[in-house]
């Protein structure tokens, strides 16, 4: 058992209706008063915000909507911002570490704070021969992005490592035209072999390879 499992910090969330995952690049327009004072302590103290999804909408009311997050979600590391007006920022972050949501509770001003216990990195895992394909098109998709010269607008974050179960299978559940309970699924799997099991799973059955190249 490692250290991480003990290890309990309080964080601020931005609930959204997409995944992070780790490694991933999320741009996002900030411009509510809790949120910009939550990037701005960011900024200052360095340190990260709680990405979580919003997996239940249906007549929730404000005080009940911690019930509509999902338990597992991703620290984010504010990039870059640019302060385009007093409240209006543009910033982009990228996935840290994955996370487990305890229990979370409003505050006067109406950012969320979650009790979460971090999740360990996934370990180096190399990709299998049966999942040589699926690594081939990310590797396919990254090609075409840079030919394209759309890196900017992209969620990858470099290193590429495309030999890599974990890193393979973040980008490809990224990318993946599918249900924000499936990435939320994918994200809470800890094995990363596992987790590139069932996005070739994924793409086989539904026959994905062409749209995602498309």
């Amino acid at each position: 058992m490692t250290d991480s499992t003990f290890s309990y910090r309080k964080i601020p969330l931005f609930p959204l209706g997409t995944v992070l995952f780790p490694d991933g690049v999320i741009a996002l327009k900030i411009f509510e008063a809790r949120y910009l004072d939550m990037i701005k302590q960011c900024l200052r103290e360095k340190t990260e915000f709680g990405v979580v999804s919003i997996i239940k909408n249906q007549d929730v009311g404000e005080e009940d909507l911690s019930l509509s997050f999902s338990n597992i979600g991703t620290l984010a590391q504010i990039e870059d911002f640019d302060p385009i007006q007093p409240a209006l920022y543009m910033t982009k972050s990228f996935g840290t570490q994955r996370f487990k949501l305890l229990n979370c509770k409003q505050e006067a001003s109406g950012l969320w704070i979650g009790e979460v216990t971090l999740l360990d990195n996934d370990p180096l895992t190399s990709i299998p021969q049966e999942h040589h394909k699926v690594a081939k098109l990310l590797d396919e998709i990254i090609s075409v992005i840079q030919s394209e010269n759309l890196l900017g607008d992209a969620p990858f974050k470099k290193p590429y490592k495309v030999d890599d179960c974990g890193w393979v299978s973040n980008r490809l559940a990224e990318l993946l035209p599918i249900s924000l309970a499936q990435k939320n699924h994918l994200l809470a799997q800890t094995n990363p072999r596992i987790r590139l099991d069932l996005i070739t799973e994924i793409i086989e059955d539904d026959d994905l390879r062409n749209p995602m190249m498309h």
